[in-house]
């Protein structure tokens, strides 16, 4: 097995800020980049990244203890028992669906926004696996109580993948990221890993892989482009960790950055960050909301106005009610399921006031 193990500070998404040690790190000056000066900017602040985000999870359960437990329990109580998601991730009906070529029943996790968040498995034996996607991982509280419940059964990871955001650009590229490559800043044991760079079409952004999936990968790419804002600069450096190969200890869960940092030496000088988990939401909120209105505009914007203006001229009221009945309906775009709805609308009304300055009052 290969320890990943690296002398960095360890960060928690789920831990409660220090306001002292907050007040810190904004004064403090920016960490040295990576050993290459390639593309590497070095007037950035910490605040440009967040701190080490999960944003996948599997743990799995098959003592005799976690299996004498969790057979009195339903899966929802199985799932809120372990992740204290209730009321914001439910668990669906148990389907005979294989899951992993070994859970003989699974069932699938929705979140608040009805989005997936993740799977439940049980196995005859009542083995349990619970996967968590990223978007179940936003909605866990407490990943310290998590690992203490984890200890407690005797669970293992099996996957873990830890995000790191650059919304404003300044320090990851994926070109540098390749450029780094290409140099063997990515090579241990006098072997390079592999990599793939795609380049996808209609700005839809740029990514690239290195590593191996099973095992370790690393993922940069566009996220903002993603996300469907061609000029958003917003980045995501993603490294996805598998115990087939590795061993992943338990403290992973609450120390994400110290196994980030572990994983490539050119990773270590990149963690440290000051945006928590909600305020990496309203980041990613803000590239699809300008995306939204530049669509509308671009595709519709001559359409509706010749539509306005006629309604106006039957007045304000019958304007309106053309508008909320006939030209809106109900639901949440897909690039927004990761939000309730009401934050989203709270989000959303933010963002506007930004992109509009001079209609806010």
């Amino acid at each position: 097995m290969t320890h990943l193990v690296a002398l960095v500070h360890p960060f928690s998404p789920a831990e409660i800020t220090n306001p002292a040690l907050d007040a810190a790190l904004r004064s403090a000056q920016p960490a040295v980049g990576p050993s290459s000066n390639t593309g590497q900017k070095s007037s950035q602040t910490p605040g440009t990244l967040s701190r080490p985000l999960l944003d996948f999870c599997t743990l799995v359960f098959d003592t005799e203890k976690a299996i004498k437990l969790f057979r009195s329990m339903a899966p929802r109580d199985i799932l809120d028992y372990v992740f204290g998601t209730a009321g914001l991730v439910i668990c669906g009906p148990l389907q005979d669906r294989l899951l992993n070529f070994r859970y003989e029943r699974s069932a699938t996790l929705i979140d608040v926004a009805s989005a997936n968040a993740g799977k439940l498995g049980i196995s005859k034996s009542g083995e349990v696996l619970i996967t968590l996607s990223g978007q179940g991982c936003q909605h866990v509280p407490d990943w310290h109580y998590v690992e203490r419940i984890a200890r407690d059964l005797g669970a293992h990871l099996t996957r873990l993948d830890i995000a790191v955001d650059d919304h404003l650009g300044q320090w990851f590229d994926v070109a540098h990221f390749k450029d780094l490559y290409d140099q063997g800043a990515f090579t241990m044991n006098g072997r390079p890993p592999t990599s793939r760079h795609v380049i996808a079409s209609h700005n839809k952004g740029c990514s690239l892989y290195i590593g191996q999936k099973g095992h370790k990968e690393l993922n940069v790419y566009e996220k903002g482009k993603q996300l469907k804002d061609p000029d958003s600069p917003y980045v995501r450096c993603e490294l996805r960790l598998y115990a087939k190969r590795l061993d992943l200890p338990l403290d992973a869960l609450t120390n994400p950055g110290k196994y980030f940092g572990g994983a490539y030496k050119v990773l270590e000088e990149l963690i440290f960050g000051e945006l928590e988990r909600l305020q990496v939401k309203e980041n990613m909120v803000k590239p699809s909301a300008k995306a939204m209105v530049d669509y509308l505009n671009t595709n519709a914007g001559t359409a509706l106005g010749v539509l306005w203006q006629a309604a106006l001229r039957r007045g304000d009221e019958y304007a309106n009610s053309i508008v909320t009945r006939y030209l809106t309906r109900e639901g949440v775009p897909g690039r927004f399921k990761h939000m309730t709805p009401l934050d989203l609308q709270l989000h959303l009304e933010h963002q506007l006031d930004e992109l509009f300055p001079e209609l806010s009052t």
